[in-house]
């Protein structure tokens, strides 16, 4: 990713590059990459954007072993055979239902301890890690920053693949909405913990912008403001958005200020956004973040809250996932963070 544009939040630098198809093969080097194993088509789709020297492949299984769902075990078969033809090993790790987050995330900790002792190259840690987060679920996503590049300092830099999906029409709130169990905080980006001298909550919101209304119910903020991505890819999807949008501002009298657009894909679009609103809270309020849409609000928020000891994380658990495909569009995002304050960042190969 070198000479490409960089953006620092905190002590995160953010770097971004969008693939396509009809592009050349860029090469992406880490100690471990890791896929989060499912149904959807793009989960596998890097192979046409990224060729990675890792020195092994870790694939989460969700309980989804005993399934029998085809589309799951040929996504298993692809990715071993990826895996043989780049030449480096492949783990797989039993876990526990995708909600069950905590209990995961225990199991992660020490796998992740593990093979960095296994394949680390900065002083037996592992110096980056490579993150294909297309199907990846977001608490995972925002935790493994945190884990990162919070407190625990685990990852000098970690990478993340991301392809764009094709919803094609029609479409509209229940194909992407499933019934809600709880809200909860992400382990490791949960603010400061005070009361705070306000309530602000910033939702991004997507597909499923109904659960707007949940949020505010649940937090009962004194500021809302919201994020809208906005992709011209898709059409449908937007006018969806904007239904949602006219409906909430509305109902909640939002000020022009407080609704934002987007690129859909623009990383850095939507840490500007964070950075903006943060900077017009007072020093004891407690903002609160939910990411709803694409996995690069999950991304950003997450090093917005690095950044901000203010902010806490938001995750929204679903009583189940709908089930259905969704293909790559043919766009792939490469997104790299690096920790400014490790010494590792000086490595030439850093960028």
């Amino acid at each position: 990713m070198s000479g490409d544009r960089y953006w620092v939040s905190g002590n995160i630098a953010v770097g971004e590059k969008k693939l396509s198809d009809t592009g050349s093969i860029e090469a992406v080097s880490a100690d471990i990459a890791v896929f989060a194993l499912g149904w959807e088509s793009r989960s596998v789709a890097l192979d046409r954007h990224l060729r990675l020297d890792v020195k092994h492949l870790l694939v989460l299984d969700f309980a989804l072993a005993g399934t029998g769902d085809e589309a799951i075990e040929a996504n298993r078969r692809k990715l071993k055979k990826i895996a043989s033809e780049w030449g480096v090993g492949i783990s797989e790790i039993k876990l526990a239902t995708s909600t069950d987050f905590l209990k995961n995330i225990n199991t992660l900790e020490i796998a992740i301890a593990e093979f960095a002792r296994k394949f680390g190259t900065y002083y037996g840690s592992l110096r980056r890690v490579f993150v294909e987060c297309s199907t990846m679920p977001r608490v995972y996503i925002q935790w493994l920053i945190a884990y990162g590049f919070g407190g625990a300092g685990c990852f000098p830099a970690l990478d993340f693949g991301y392809a764009e999906g094709a919803y094609e029409a029609p479409s509209g709130p229940a194909e992407f909405s499933s019934v809600v169990d709880r809200y909860e905080t992400v382990p490791l980006l949960n603010g400061s913990g005070g009361m705070g001298e306000e309530k602000f909550l910033i939702v991004g919101i997507g597909g499923d912008a109904d659960m707007f209304y949940g949020l505010v119910h649940e937090f009962s903020p004194e500021r809302v403001a919201v994020l809208v991505p906005h992709s011209e890819r898709h059409e449908h999807l937007d006018s969806l958005l904007n239904q949602q949008v006219a409906k909430v501002t509305e109902m909640y009298r939002l000020q022009e200020e407080e609704v934002r657009r987007v690129n859909s894909f623009a990383i850095h679009g939507y840490l500007a956004a964070f950075e903006d609103y943060a900077t017009k809270a007072g020093d004891r309020a407690v903002i609160s973040v939910f990411a709803g849409g694409p996995k690069v609000q999950a991304i950003a928020s997450a090093i917005f809250a690095c950044a901000d000891r203010r902010v806490q994380v938001k995750a929204r658990i679903p009583k189940s996932y709908a089930r259905r495909d969704v293909r790559s569009n043919g766009s792939y995002h490469w997104f790299r963070l690096v920790d400014l304050t490790s010494p590792a960042c000086s490595l030439l190969d850093t960028w």
